[in-house]
């Protein structure tokens, strides 16, 4: 009963059959080695001089035995470390292959995603919609651009309107101190050498400039309205007698029509109450 079952187990399972195979080859080498024991105690008996030819034969032949048990050993691990070395460098070129292989399925790929419509690769539905929402950025980067531009310009007259106040508080300034806040605010402000003039028998000449070797005057005047051509015709002959190559003529106010006229080819600068708004910036 017990020899069936194990004749059964041997054929069907292949890790049984293993293992029955195991037992049965250890447990017949140490049957091989107590009958070849127990053989040479018998011969010791027998002749004791063939019971130690015996055993020094044996010694010989399982010294041998071992050797070449040993030499297997190292050669089968000199193998199994050859197989391992085949075994990684075929890893290594295979994963060397699937590299390169998905290298050029990723260039693959650019190359069709490069053939396709930008509405496409843009991930939109169609290409009207593409065009759509383009349009839609567009516009609004236009309209953004216009509420800066809006605002800027707010901003600008408000700051303008500001300053303008502060040019008609300077009617409550002295002459001379006007022409302080001419040179100061205007002239210094732009780089220039200022030089005041005398309070009184100035000519009509205020400030003296100098820059770059450029020696021009300057005519400061407060008005509350505009500023004709008769007080600009009066500091061009100021300019002629002096012999500058350019005036200034800073007020208040405005200028008429008619001062622009006189003023229009001739090397007068007419600063008014806008520029000096403009300058305060």
């Amino acid at each position: 009963m017990f020899g069936l079952l194990v004749n059964n187990m041997y054929n069907r399972q292949p890790e049984a059959k293993g293992c029955l195979t195991i037992i049965f080859t250890i447990f017949f080498v140490i049957f091989l080695f107590v009958l070849a024991f127990f053989f040479g105690i018998y011969l010791m008996f027998k002749n004791i001089v063939f019971g130690l030819v015996y055993f020094l034969v044996a010694g010989l032949l399982f010294e041998k035995w071992d050797k070449r048990r040993k030499t297997k050993q190292e050669n089968f691990k000199k193998l199994a470390g050859f197989y391992s070395q085949l075994t990684l460098a075929e890893e290594t070129e295979r994963k060397e292959k699937s590299k390169i292989e998905s290298e050029k399925e990723y260039q693959r790929k650019q190359e069709e995603f490069k053939k396709l419509p930008v509405w496409k690769q843009r991930g939109y539905a169609s290409n009207n919609e593409y065009l759509a929402e383009k349009e839609r950025r567009i516009r609004k980067r236009e309209q953004d651009v216009l509420l800066a531009k809006s605002y800027k310009l707010r901003q600008r007259r408000s700051t303008l309107k500001a300053n303008l106040i502060t040019i008609d508080r300077l009617m409550e300034l002295t002459p001379i101190e006007f022409e302080k806040w001419v040179k100061q605010n205007v002239f210094e402000k732009d780089g220039w050498g200022v030089e005041e003039t005398r309070t009184t028998g100035d000519g009509g000449i205020d400030l003296v400039l100098s820059r770059n070797g450029e020696h021009s005057i300057a005519q400061c005047k407060r008005f509350r309205n505009t500023v004709g051509e008769p007080a600009l015709r009066d500091f061009y002959g100021t300019m002629m007698s002096e012999g500058v190559s350019r005036g200034y003529f800073v007020t208040t106010g405005l200028f008429s029509l008619s001062a622009q006229k006189f003023a229009q080819d001739k090397p007068i600068v007419m600063i008014d109450r806008r520029l000096l708004a403009q300058k305060l910036e």
